[in-house]
């Protein structure tokens, strides 16, 4: 299966956390990143904890959506869904997962809000619980018809 994020984003609690990072401790930026910060009349360092922030976002949001993932195969699993997850990417700008499922030889597309997934793990929102079970199960009874 494969699983991407496709872009990255920081939020306040990022920028936020970086901001304490001590200079020495910052990545160090390639000559391309150099000629950017200063086309862009940005310190080196302030464009250092930027790379630091987007590095940290890319971490965290390629681990939900492999989490994202791991939820919906355990799901087509336990529903008796036949069919294999082949992709799973979160389109960062879009806030949604596009996932790619392959069934009866055809592949479907579906697309998932990200809302929606980030409420059933940081709520355990029994709506949004509901609601992935059925664009699943109607995303794969279309293959069937």
């Amino acid at each position: 299966m494969e699983i991407g994020v496709d872009g990255w984003r920081a939020g306040a609690a990022e920028w936020n956390a970086v901001r304490a990072v001590p200079a020495n401790e910052l990545p160090a930026l390639t000559p391309e990143q150099r000629e950017v910060a200063k086309k862009l009349g940005v310190s080196e360092q302030d464009y250092a904890r930027s790379a630091l922030a987007g590095q940290r976002t890319r971490e965290a949001l390629l681990y939900k959506t492999e989490r994202f993932a791991r939820l919906l195969e355990q799901r087509m699993q336990a529903s008796g869904l036949s069919g294999t997850i082949t992709r799973v990417m979160l389109r960062t700008i879009e806030h949604r997962f596009d996932v790619e499922i392959q069934s009866d030889g055809r592949f479907v597309p579906v697309r998932i809000e990200e809302n929606l997934v980030d409420d059933y793990f940081d709520s355990g929102s029994v709506d949004a619980d509901e609601r992935l079970g059925r664009i699943l199960d109607r995303a794969l009874k279309v293959v069937k018809q």
